[in-house]
């Protein structure tokens, strides 16, 4: 099967699950206003940690804007328990990512993550409180409330309609806009691996249910940037390839949040111990989740596929086979009520990338969540996107500025 085709036919199975993920996170956002987000935030009680827990899976952040949010709340007072708990379960359990996984992964990986995710997340922001001293009183940050006032003013002047619009707005045009070519890029990965990646190569690093799998995709997510919404899909073709359900869960916990650059944020904004301490605490977590989901959930899990005359045929999987169980993936049919939702998406993928090329050649600071939550202008550490766009300048903008007015 041709890498089109399954790029094609998994974007289209999975546009009505992105575009419904996409209108929870707008409702969040609209619905439920920012400083009863904050003003839950303060203190080190065991009810504090778990609000913070309970709010990270119902912000619709990626880790990208995760950990901004995260650094913001901490400057305005917040305990760095607290936040390291936001920063563990906000990217793995966003409204968008759940609903993507479900459908992706299925409900028993998904519910492994969700259980994994939130008691990992409380564990880790109990050890934090306890170990790093309070910083004082909790308040919230004037900008982000006048900013919030701002906005839920302009909303309640539309009425319930406009309110409505602009929860739809937002969610396609602002949200869509900004994570649609992530997951994309994710179809597009996953799309190369199910068409051109031996099954013998993901089953000999991947396949394994032992503890030096799970390092190995651990040390993996530390050194390469993982968005953890696009990182869905890309799990789904190594799992049906025959990469073990433990590997996967450990790469799903550690990739998004263990990458230098997010890391080096952290520990300018919040110290080098606190930074150290989450990392390492994400890495045993991660390492635990795989290893209990291989012993516990996947005891006696076994792959089973083949290719025949060059087409993937897969006969026994831990996740739904969205083009069939049992049968050939060239085969590959997409349900008619698939359709509006999927040209909706390529619609949004579309504005989406129209707007991201336009933002990176221009200015990328101009809307990175650093302005609304970091110190001052400036963020925490230049993101692997301004570095990008100072290279772009560099190398190839300003030399061609220089030769067109040569002549």
């Amino acid at each position: 099967m041709d890498f089109f085709t399954i790029f094609f036919d998994s974007l289209m199975q999975a546009a009505p699950y992105v575009i419904l993920g996409m209108l929870i996170a707008g409702a969040v956002r609209n619905y439920v206003p920012q400083s009863v987000l904050q003003n839950n935030l303060g203190g080190r009680s065991p009810l504090t940690l778990l609000k913070s827990v309970g709010i990270g899976c119902l912000l619709p952040l990626c880790s990208c804007g995760t950990i901004p949010l995260g650094i913001g709340l901490y400057r305005s007072g917040a305990a760095i328990g607290n936040m390291l708990a936001f920063m563990t379960s906000a990217p793995v359990l966003s409204p968008v990512l759940i609903v993507l996984a479900i459908k992706l992964l299925g409900f028993k990986i998904t519910l492994t993550l969700i259980f994994s995710a939130v008691v990992g997340a409380l564990i880790i922001g109990w050890l934090g409180n306890r170990l790093f001293s309070p910083q004082g009183e909790f308040s919230s940050d004037p900008r982000c409330e006048n900013m919030e006032f701002k906005y839920h003013s302009k909303l309640a002047e539309k009425g319930r309609t406009g309110k409505l619009l602009e929860t739809v707005r937002w969610s396609f045009f602002d949200l869509g806009a900004d994570i649609c070519i992530d997951i994309l890029i994710g179809l597009g990965i996953v799309s190369i691996i199910l068409a051109i990646l031996p099954m013998e190569w993901i089953s000999r690093w991947l396949g394994q249910q032992d503890l030096f799998t799970l390092v190995y995709v651990v040390i993996l997510g530390i050194f390469t940037y993982a968005c953890s919404i696009p990182s869905i899909p890309i799990i789904q073709g190594l799992l049906l390839m025959g990469a073990s359900p433990g590997a996967a869960m450990a790469y799903m916990i550690a990739g998004p949040a263990t990458n230098f650059g997010e890391l080096y944020a952290i520990g300018k904004s919040m110290g080098k111990k606190p930074a150290v301490y989450y990392a390492g605490a994400l890495i045993v977590l991660a390492i635990a989740a795989g290893y209990l989901t291989d012993r516990l959930v996947f005891p006696d899990y076994q792959y089973r596929a083949f290719r025949e005359q060059g087409e993937l045929v897969i006969k026994q999987c831990c996740v739904p086979v969205i083009f069939g169980e049992g049968v050939d993936v060239g085969e590959a049919q997409v349900p008619g009520w698939h359709w509006p939702f999927g040209f909706l998406l390529f619609a949004v993928i579309g504005f989406g990338f129209f707007k991201k090329v336009k933002h990176f050649l221009v200015n990328p600071c101009e809307c990175c969540v650093w302005k609304s939550y970091g110190q001052g202008d400036s963020c925490g550490a230049k993101c692997h996107v301004r570095r990008k766009h100072d290279l772009f300048q560099k190398y190839i903008a300003q030399p061609v500025k220089k030769l067109m007015k040569n002549y």
